[in-house]
């Protein structure tokens, strides 16, 4: 996957994993001063409900699935993985849930992120994806490799696995305290005098699927900065949390 094309329409990239399994990418779109402003799915923010409507609809047609078949769940940075093996998915077993993973077609599932690192995964060979969100927390804690286990136990194997990471901060602009840096290898952590660490997160996410069994080649590095470009993309460090966020999912056909 390394280089894996992307193409763009408007708001949303789409990159083609393997044949019938899709990845989408929101951005912000049109921007205005609001927080808010642009293409927003995410539900628990504080953005208008009407609106946050209108963009899941948008997106499903996009994929070319009924809307009622977007998963999303409302995390916490967590590390809840849910397998999602039958519809309707009830609100409360989404709660407190920051991964999920699927072998039904047509069903979309994705992450909202705000600079954390959203993760899509696919065993195109098996049908298994999965979409995590890593954050420092989920990520330490062991997201990445709870979604791989849930994948494995559906019966994807490790070796036909591919990643993609979506837009998000960039170790130059993820600057940390000793605190959080110290709980990452020293191979992901970028210290220079007279600056407080700054951390690799899509670098520790990406050992971590390597250590997992994905094979290097098969992931694809994360293709844009969130805070680097956050007129274009959501970014809590930018905007506060208080925003809307961007939107990763997988669908296989």
């Amino acid at each position: 996957m390394t280089g894996a094309a992307i193409t763009n329409d408007g708001c949303i990239a789409t990159v083609n994993i393997a044949g019938g399994i899709n990845a989408y990418f929101t951005s912000r779109g049109e921007v205005t001063a609001s927080p808010y402003s642009g293409f927003n799915v995410c539900h628990y923010t504080g953005d208008d409900p009407a609106k946050v409507e209108r963009c899941r609809v948008y997106i499903a047609g996009k994929a070319g699935i009924d809307p009622c078949k977007l998963i999303m769940p409302r995390q916490t940075h967590s590390i809840n993985c849910r397998v999602i093996d039958s519809l309707p998915v009830v609100a409360e077993d989404l709660e407190s849930v920051d991964a999920l993973v699927t072998s039904l077609p047509g069903v979309a599932i994705g992450v909202s992120t705000a600079d954390c690192v959203p993760v899509l995964l696919a065993d195109p060979v098996n049908g298994v994806v999965g979409a995590a969100h890593a954050g420092w927390r989920g990520a330490v804690g062991g997201i990445v490799g709870v979604t791989l286990d849930r994948m494995i136990a559906l019966g994807a194997d490790p070796h036909y696995i591919k990643a993609v990471m979506g837009p998000c901060i960039c170790k130059d602009c993820f600057e940390v305290g000793e605190e959080v840096a110290r709980q990452f290898p020293h191979d992901c952590v970028i210290d220079e005098e007279g600056r407080k660490p700054h951390v690799d997160l899509p670098a520790y996410v990406a050992s971590i699927l390597i250590a997992g069994g994905v094979a290097p080649e098969a992931v694809a590095m994360p293709f844009a900065c969130t805070k680097c470009d956050s007129d274009r993309y959501f970014s809590a460090r930018a905007l506060g949390i208080n925003s809307g966020r961007n939107f990763s999912m997988i669908v296989k056909t």
